[in-house]
């Protein structure tokens, strides 16, 4: 349903370098969680239960989108930081908004209760339905509330969409995963890979985590008693095997850095063995060409955020350390610790377009050329998780308008 009309657009400045002051709330219904992308004047908040549409200029909803028994997944992505933008893309001569569900239909009479997992495309100009592509349920699994169906990325006509499976009954919770590949101008299911939990798309490789039966997920990694845990590489085209990573894994969790690069925590020998965390690139699973273990360790390590610019520069940071990568030839552009003796370290908020934006407490918002690391200037405008053309988006779902 469209609930107001829009306003001219204002100034782009890409990037932005100044904010407006006090910021616009996105009028969200209620304190649930939140995934959102920005796209023009546009911002797309999915909760749990909802799609909406929010103009940036004035925070008002222009739609949104809700269907009884749906489960977006949001909530139990936060519970295993894993969480996912809504996937805006171009496709038929329109802009779609994606996103994978779970609807439930309660049983009547001595019917059981129906679980069955979906993708839906839904116009972004006025939140209608588009489509809707029903996936597959593996034979012998079922899925319900903790499945957490995602999109995991679009390239070509093919989206990729995962989810986690439990046993036909559900009694052992969730123990494995299943993905697939919609073909976007059919609205058909192209391929089916199960056992297989994908985490990144990009280049035409979808990485995840092939799981042996009895795999189970806490709320940091996938894992397995007697291991058999395999980080694989699939094609998009039709998800057969690109490569596959030849050790045993007892533990796995897979965290895109940007660009094609992910860092992997991996449990060898047993699932309590202290992890490791390995730097990694998509197209063949191996340690990004022209880097050193050492190297590679500045964007690998534990509890470490980073944030791709959407051009050319990885910056990745965690408190009391920032370093910036060169996305194309991998070379350590610059790095910044509390060992230097004239500048404080900030933390690091997101990165676009050649900017690093982030902050050092009791002296506000900073901007650093992605490049160099200089600083650039200096913003009161919260701490923008999400910026474009037209201001930034606060996790608090603020938005401060780009004014130069």
């Amino acid at each position: 349903m469209r609930e107001e009309a829009s306003a001219s657009p204002p100034k782009a400045y890409d990037p932005p370098l100044r904010f407006g002051e006090g910021g616009v709330r996105l009028a969200v219904e209620d304190d649930d969680r939140t995934e959102v992308a920005l796209r023009g004047t546009t911002a797309y908040v999915l909760t749990d239960t909802a799609l909406a549409a929010y103009d940036i200029r004035g925070g008002g909803r222009q739609w949104t989108l809700r269907d009884h028994g749906m489960s977006t997944g949001v909530e139990e992505r936060a519970r295993v930081w894993e969480t996912t933008a809504p996937t805006v893309t171009e496709q038929g001569g329109r802009t779609l908004v994606l996103f994978a569900l779970q609807k439930d239909q309660q049983g009547e009479g001595t019917a059981k209760d129906v679980s069955t997992s979906h993708l839906r495309a839904v116009d972004a100009a006025d939140g209608k339905e588009a489509w809707t592509a029903t996936l597959p349920t593996p034979k012998g699994m079922s899925v319900g509330y903790s499945s957490s169906p995602t999109v995991v990325g679009v390239e070509g006509d093919t989206a990729v969409v995962t989810l986690r499976t439990s046993s036909e009954d559900g009694s052992d919770g969730v123990t494995s995963a299943v993905t697939y590949g919609v073909n976007l101008a059919t609205h058909h299911v192209d391929w089916q890979a199960d056992g297989f939990g994908a985490r990144m798309l990009y280049g035409g490789v979808v990485v995840g985590a092939q799981l042996p039966e009895g795999a189970e997920i806490d709320s940091e990694r996938w894992f397995a008693d007697e291991g058999g845990i395999a980080l694989t590489g699939r094609s998009v085209k039709d998800g057969a095997v690109s490569w596959k990573d030849p050790r045993n894994l007892f533990g796995l969790k897979i965290e895109t850095v940007g660009a094609g690069l992910f860092s992997a925590r991996i449990n060898l020998e047993f699932k309590e063995n202290p992890p490791g965390h390995e730097l990694l690139d998509s197209a063949a699973g191996r340690r990004p060409a022209g880097m050193t273990a050492d190297s590679a360790a500045a964007f690998s390590f534990a509890g470490r955020s980073c944030a791709y610019d959407e051009r050319s520069v990885i910056v990745c940071g965690v408190d009391g350390e920032l370093a910036a990568l060169d996305a194309r030839t991998h070379k350590v552009l610059w790095t910044l610790d509390e060992d230097d003796p004239a500048r404080e370290v900030p933390s690091l908020y997101t990165a676009w377009h050649g900017v690093v934006y982030g902050g050092v407490p009791g002296r506000g918002g900073v901007l650093l050329d992605a490049t160099t690391g200089k600083g650039r200037a200096t913003f009161d405008a919260g701490r923008p998780a999400v910026v474009n053309e037209y201001g930034g988006l606060d996790t608090d779902l603020t938005v401060y308008p780009a004014t130069g």
